[in-house]
């Protein structure tokens, strides 16, 4: 065991014979580790990370080399390529992760690189996948500060040929030079209609690499649609157009394949129900691209034997095991639909395209059963026993479904009921004892919901009365209250003569003869 900075923070980590990869405890990045680990080897390599750190490129170049002289490691390389490059790890202010800064942007892309190159050949997966990313990230900062023709980053310090430029040459006459002469960061048209890009080279030899898991096939799919969704410009030529075009279908058709593959994992893989859901849509997604639809419908059968056994155990079935048999059924009616118009093909093909039907129909009915059953045993809304009734009723003569109908029909209106009486206990307002009566009256003459509904009715008629004579008698005593503040305000405090006393009580009078009428 022997200890390595960090190349990007500097905190010691721990690393040991076996490793190949190590994530920094305080940056939380990955790095690549040496084959051979030595106290030797691991002390050269912190110096050089220092150097390299502090800008000091050449110097830790000179480092790599002594290493290299000694043994070829992809490491090693990759250290180089850094310092070649002069790459220094930053904190993003966004995200507080480490990014890499390039201050020697030569006009050469590292993906195109020689020591880079082989430093993937050399590298094992792991370390692969650590290297492809970040020369990735790598090579977008050169392409970047290329197109924006900025002077204090278009400067190079050496050419791709690695041969020092003239000290009198100023940087906008650097910058175009190199572009002129070997900017080969952009796509660059060959003749023939063929177009090079070292981005595109990457992305092939991390397919021809293979030992690829599912997420970075994924990833390199989504690579090829990234580079497939470049469109040429309006000064462009036709042979321009025309490359760019063939480039187009190119990609798409290697994005195709990642993703054919990683659908090929998963189906092989055989895990559960989900999995196998998700492999036929990525199936699906690629139509008729090789035997695409044969392994959908392969999956889809997985998927149907595996949710299945939940019939077993029906208490015991989940959400997401009901959406996964729904999804099936709709996929199975839509291979069903497939295909409708069989006038005018061969007899044989006829009865093929017939006998499929039959067996979608089949396996759409059966999700359809397990579904209902489902629903059936754990639910106690009413609405969806019915629907279950529905469903048993729609599927006609498969299996049982007559006798299961009947089954949901009874817990249908079982549950109905419930919720009707429960309604009618916690009724107290007149609304709510008619809610309630509906809900009786909805169940037709179904056990005692007749008279239930007649007792809602009467007892909303009764508070309905309880209510208007509660009114009634507070608009008496209001009244009443009304007319004694009057006259006692009248003699104590504004004592009148006749005529206002006359008038007061024909105003008290006109009240109480309209509070008369509205009782």
């Amino acid at each position: 065991m022997a200890v390595m900075n960090c190349k990007m923070c500097g905190t010691p980590l721990f690393v040991s014979d076996g490793m190949r990869t190590r994530e920094c405890t305080y940056c939380k990045t990955a790095q690549t580790v040496p084959q051979t680990i030595t106290i030797d080897n691991m002390e050269k390599i912190n110096q050089a990370n220092e150097y390299r750190q502090k800008g000091d490129f050449e110097a830790a170049e000179r480092i790599y080399n002594e290493l290299l002289d000694r043994e070829e490691d992809a490491d090693f390389l990759w250290g180089r390529v850094l310092c070649r490059y002069g790459v220094i790890y930053i904190d993003n202010p966004t995200t507080g992760r480490k990014i890499p800064a390039c201050h020697r942007p030569l006009f050469r892309s590292i993906l195109a690189d020689d020591d880079y190159i082989r430093a993937t050949d050399l590298a094992t997966q792991e370390q692969f996948e650590v290297m492809s990313e970040e020369g990735r990230i790598i090579a977008a900062i050169q392409k970047r500060q290329l197109q924006q023709g900025n002077a204090a980053f278009a400067e190079p310090r050496m050419l791709s040929d690695g041969s020092e430029r003239e000290t009198e040459e100023t940087p906008e006459d650097a910058a175009q030079a190199a572009v002129k002469e070997s900017a080969v960061l952009l796509p660059e048209v060959l003749g023939q209609r063929k177009i090079v890009d070292p981005e595109m080279e990457e992305a092939d030899r991390i397919l021809a690499r293979g030992l690829l898991d599912t997420r970075a096939l994924n990833n390199l799919a989504n690579r090829y649609e990234k580079l497939a969704a470049v469109r040429p410009k309006p000064g462009d030529d036709k042979e321009v157009r025309q490359a760019l075009e063939e480039r187009r279908k190119e990609c798409l058709e290697k994005a195709k394949e990642c993703r054919y593959r990683s659908a090929t994992m998963i189906m092989e893989a055989n895990g559960n129900a989900e999995s196998m859901l998700n492999a036929a849509d990525a199936f699906s997604n690629l139509e008729y691209y090789k035997d695409s639809k044969n392994c959908m419908i392969n999956c889809m059968d997985r998927s149907l034997d595996k949710a299945r056994k939940v019939s077993d155990k029906l208490s015991s079935a989940s959400a997401a095991d009901r959406r996964i048999l729904s999804e099936l059924s709709i996929r199975y009616k839509e291979l069903m639909d497939e295909d409708t118009d069989v006038k005018g093909i061969p007899e044989e093909t006829r009865k093929m395209i017939n006998s499929r039907r039959r067996e979608f129909s089949i396996r759409a009915n059966e999700c359809d059963y397990i579904i209902a059953l489902i629903d059936m045993e754990n639910s106690k809304d009413p609405e969806v026993l019915a629907t279950a009734e529905e469903t048993f009723r729609n599927l006609g003569k498969f299996r049982d479904a007559s006798k299961r109908m009947d089954e949901a029909h009874k817990k249908s209106m079982a549950a109905a009921y419930d919720r009707a009486e429960y309604a009618m206990k916690w009724a107290y307002e007149p609304e709510q004892f008619a809610e309630a009566a509906a809900l009786f009256e909805e169940l037709g003459d179904y056990r005692d919901c007749e008279l239930q509904a007649s007792i809602c009715r009467k007892k909303a008629v009764r508070k309905e009365m309880k209510h208007i004579s509660n009114r009634k008698w507070h608009l008496i005593v209001a009244a009443v209250v009304v007319t004694i503040i009057l006259i006692v305000a009248l003699l104590v405090w504004i004592q009148p003569q006749l005529p206002v006393w006359i008038g007061v009580f024909l105003a008290i009078g006109y009240l109480w003869k309209r509070i008369l009428e509205v009782l």
